[in-house]
């Protein structure tokens, strides 16, 4: 599997972008553009209730430093196997100086494929940056990574429904992305949009969860 040289050129910018925010502000939330810690683990919340993941393998793609590993340990008391690729590789060095003997990889699924299979993989913010056909670029990775999950898949991103727009990110129809997963990968979808980031601020992003298997 290879990119399309659009995908590449949108890999690189985000490369490169994230590298700058790491060189900026260290590891810190703000390094993953996120406003501040509470608002990151707000988030990460939202994305571990997919089911009880204590003892599973999880994929955290797009994973940052690793501050999913560190919610994971603290607030679920995680024994499981975790596993983080990202695309920097700035990112992925600061990850493994900071959890040695946990992996985290530098890896482009689309151009290097996935070795191997996931309980779960877990996704925030990946999909918040504009790039040059941000829906292609998400359904591509969306579609790479369920085949490598064997129980279901988690992800956030930011909601057409709100009261202002930042030109730099990218917004989309919750009901576009849960038709998207319905039509073509599962029928097993839960789509939330139900939950504040910010107090008395319009709900402005949504978290999906997709389960290969329905629930008894």
């Amino acid at each position: 599997m290879s990119s399309s040289h659009s995908f590449q050129e949108d890999i690189a910018f985000l490369d490169q972008h994230y590298s700058s925010l790491l060189k900026e502000h260290g590891d810190t939330p703000q390094a993953s553009q996120w406003r501040d810690e509470k608002t990151q683990e707000l988030r990460l919340d939202i994305l571990t209730q997919i089911d009880n993941l204590s003892s599973m393998k999880v994929l955290d793609f797009g994973c940052g430093t690793g501050h999913l590993l560190t919610f994971l340990k603290a607030k679920l008391e995680f024994t499981g196997e975790y596993v983080g690729y990202d695309i920097s590789g700035e990112i992925i060095a600061t990850a493994q100086n900071k959890f040695p003997g946990i992996r985290f990889q530098q890896r482009d699924i689309l151009a290097d494929g996935i070795p191997e299979n996931f309980d779960f993989i877990l996704i925030s913010g990946v999909f918040n940056n504009r790039t040059s056909n941000n829906w292609e670029l998400m359904k591509s990775l969306l579609k790479c990574l369920f085949k490598h999950t064997r129980k279901g898949i988690a992800f956030n991103a930011l909601s057409t429904y709100v009261d202002y727009f930042e030109p730099e990110l990218f917004y989309i129809e919750p009901e576009k992305v849960f038709k998207f997963w319905k039509e073509e990968l599962s029928p097993c979808v839960t789509l939330r949009h139900d939950y504040l980031v910010k107090q008395n601020i319009v709900p402005f992003e949504f978290t999906i969860y997709v389960y290969k298997n329905p629930f008894c």
